[in-house]
């Protein structure tokens, strides 16, 4: 793992750093945005100590103010929190919805059932629970993120799981008591069982924290918002949303085994939607991406339904309800969220793990080409995933051989034949529908060829992965910019060099990118989104990079700006290009070779003139 320094910006002539007269190199209107974003830093982190802090005082102190019916209202609202917890893991962090996540919670609670009914000792049973739903969990959400949209295949796995073991609970009587359940009997939630729910809370809150708060919790954030281009940052997206989708189910199995002794009844429907429901109820109200909100949610709207739920009845329901809405409406990061975003003021509201910040060992890839290790001099590195140099003698970053794809009975690369030699700029240009941006996402791994070969290095690449291509040394570009808009433009760049195996020292026209940790990158001007992908796929050192119309929708001041710094990055690094291009300006700046794609093949290739004099060029693509 590498990481890169960015050089410091360099001062005007004559303006020294110890110089009384050296002018300011940052803006007077940007220095106070990046202290006002300090100040909203510091009382962010401060109130990411007090609230849980506070919360954990009052619940400490709670057994001694209460009653024993209060205190066992709140018991089964920490219990219900620990299951909110468990599902923040995945909707929250993960971005994934569970509409059934009520099964895994089910599984706990039988688990203690069962140990009680048939005399089975619980440190058996309730760790095979939670193994049973990690079991479950890992099938599902694989089967989930197979989909191109995962969210409804992913809802409906969960709610089918969930009504497979009610039915098996309701029919399996002789083992499970049928739809009477079995009773379990109860603790002194007062003097005992209080105190050991919320010990666990806290080990597993600490548990889930380190777990989200390291680089794994900020390939997470990247995987859940873009994982387009997390994939592109070298993220195994649906192996980092797996496990956190496994560690959600197995903490809600873990929070029904808290739940039985509570309830003094498991019957079938714990695994049912009305549970799964209220969940994510309690969580959307509490907030996501927070410790003490899916606690929060849980314990308000427990506390308030054993108090008023029998009195109201369904004005409680209505009123419930109206609340919800009203949060979703004005508070869509929940109750926790409001005043964390009041009192932090403008900036993001999202932000990388300061982990994910941290220089690691490796290799950086300097101006001249050459690789320096971290903490070293400069000069060839002998490890690594990648090669030290972007053009080793014999090896073509790129070729493609009879490459077909095709959807459904329209094909849409019928045998494409495509070289790209070290160093390399090719312009791929064409009508539209001529298969441009789908060979573009072939080679990048975004899609797959029904046939032919692509070798991507010498490597075998056909089958690879597009995280798994990203380090072999390939960067994309895309159509419409593609970066994490929650996420500040230095938080961007962290990212894109965090599992890059080598980086680059960043070109100083970039500087103001990687020093910009106030805004959120999706407020940029485009132009300024489209300079930071560029400057994210030029931090992980690349030697092929994959630009889909990299000027598209750029003003013409802005498009030439960008291909001036896209062939200064050729010429300075040496790395290869594939460009989809439609601007004759740019080919003619950019290319070495211009490639004519028509009909799903190759029609023509060549000098830009010389294609362009083409009489079948000209009449496919020109309309001449």
């Amino acid at each position: 793992m590498t990481t890169s320094t960015v050089p410091p910006a360099v001062p005007p002539s004559g303006a020294g750093s110890g110089s009384p007269s050296a002018a300011p190199l940052v803006p007077a209107g940007a220095r106070g945005a990046a202290g006002a974003g300090a100040r909203g830093e510091r009382l962010r982190r401060a109130l990411r100590v007090v609230l849980p802090a506070a919360t954990a005082a009052a619940l400490l102190a709670a057994p001694f103010g209460l009653d024993a019916f209060a205190l066992a209202t709140l018991t089964l609202g920490l219990c219900h929190g620990l299951f909110a917890y468990g599902l923040d893991l995945s909707w929250g962090r993960a971005g994934l919805l569970s509409v059934g996540h009520a099964a895994f919670f089910g599984l706990g609670a039988y688990a203690v059932a069962l140990a009680q009914e048939h005399e089975l000792s619980l440190s058996l049973t309730v760790p095979a629970a939670v193994l049973a739903a990690v079991a479950i969990a890992i099938p599902v959400v694989r089967v989930g993120l197979a989909a191109p949209v995962p969210d409804a295949p992913l809802i409906l796995l969960t709610i089918g799981v969930g009504l497979l073991l009610q039915r098996a609970a309701t029919t399996l009587t002789p083992v499970t008591g049928g739809t009477n359940g079995l009773s379990v009997s109860g603790t002194d939630v007062v003097t005992s069982y209080y105190f050991t729910l919320g010990a666990v809370a806290c080990v597993v809150g600490v548990c889930a924290l380190l777990l989200v708060r390291g680089r794994f919790g900020a390939r997470l954030v990247a995987a859940a918002r873009n994982p387009e281009r997390a994939a592109q940052s070298g993220v195994d997206g649906p192996w980092v949303r797996s496990v956190a989708f496994g560690a959600s189910a197995a903490v809600a199995a873990l929070a029904g085994a808290l739940y039985a002794p509570v309830a003094g009844l498991v019957s079938p429907t714990v695994f049912g939607l009305g549970l799964s429901t209220s969940v994510l109820i309690w969580l959307a109200l509490g907030g996501r991406e927070s410790t003490v909100g899916p606690f929060l949610g849980a314990v308000a709207v427990t506390v308030g339904q054993q108090f008023l739920g029998a009195t109201w009845q369904g004005w409680y329901v209505l009123a419930l309800a109206a609340l919800f809405l009203l949060v979703v409406r004005l508070a869509p990061g929940g109750l926790t969220a409001a005043p964390r975003r009041l009192l932090a003021g403008p900036g993001p509201d999202l932000r990388l793990p300061a982990s994910a910040r941290r220089p690691g060992r490796g290799r950086t890839r300097t101006g001249d080409g050459q690789d320096r290790a971290e903490g070293g001099d400069t000069g060839s590195a002998s490890s690594g995933a990648v090669e030290s140099t972007g053009t080793e003698a014999g090896v073509d970053p790129l070729v493609l051989s009879g490459v077909r794809k095709a959807f459904g009975p329209v094909e849409v690369l019928s045998g494409v034949d495509l070289t790209v030699a070290p160093g390399q700029c090719v312009c791929l240009i064409g009508p539209n529908g001529a298969g441009k941006s789908t060979l573009l996402s072939v080679v990048a791994g975004q899609l797959a060829s029904d046939s032919g070969t692509l070798r991507i290095f010498g490597t075998d690449a056909a089958r690879l992965p597009v995280h798994r291509r990203v380090r072999l040394g390939v960067g994309r570009m895309f159509q419409i910019p593609s970066v994490l808009a929650e996420l500040s433009p230095a938080d961007n760049l962290d990212l894109a060099r965090m599992d890059a195996p080598v980086t680059a020292e960043l070109p100083a026209e970039f500087l103001d990118l990687a020093e910009d940790r106030v805004r959120p990158a999706g407020t940029l001007p485009l132009a300024d989104r489209r300079r930071l992908e560029l400057a994210m796929v030029l931090v992980a050192a690349p030697r092929l990079m994959l630009l889909d119309e990299p000027a598209a929708g750029l003003g013409p001041d802005d498009a030439r700006r960008l291909t001036r710094e896209l062939r200064e990055v050729n010429r300075r690094t040496g790395c290869a290009m594939l460009v989809v291009e439609h601007d004759m300006e740019i080919v003619r700046e950019l290319a070495d070779e211009v490639v004519v794609l028509a009909g799903g093949g190759v029609l023509a290739r060549g000098p830009l003139d010389t294609v362009a004099a083409d009489p079948a060029v000209r009449a496919a693509y020109l309309g001449a």
